[in-house]
């Protein structure tokens, strides 16, 4: 998918924004002078929704908050799965994704499912 999906991306902010997720996940981590907090959230309720996305099964939301050298930051990533996983594991599943971006390094499907992820004017997909 590419930044052809805008309907989806504000289909899928809306509907995160306006429903309860199913899961929750937070973790924070501190490197150096970096302090990150990732809130992963799960949503199963689809409504609003284009029906097109056939076997979609879930929306995940990632938010990130942060210092980089003492400065704040805030980011919000969605992706989309055809799997019904906990927020730890889809955190999990994006995280390792996250770390091979990181190294420029592109590995096989390695995980089942495929999720991908929509940024506010970009959309690339990745296989979990």
């Amino acid at each position: 998918m590419k930044a052809n999906q805008k309907n989806l991306y504000c289909q899928i902010r809306q509907n995160t924004e306006n429903s309860k997720s199913t899961s929750r996940y937070i973790t924070v981590e501190k490197q150096g002078n970096r302090v990150t907090k990732r809130t992963v959230e799960v949503f199963h309720d689809l409504t609003g929704i284009s029906r097109e996305w056939v076997g979609l099964e879930s929306l995940i939301k990632v938010e990130t908050i942060g210092t980089r050298e003492g400065k704040p930051y805030h980011q919000v990533a969605y992706y989309i799965s055809s799997k019904v996983y906990s927020a730890i594991d889809f955190a999990k599943g994006i995280h390792g994704h996250w770390g091979i971006e990181n190294r420029l390094h592109w590995g096989g499907s390695e995980r089942c499912g495929r999720v991908s992820r929509l940024e506010a004017t970009a959309v690339q997909g990745c296989n979990f």
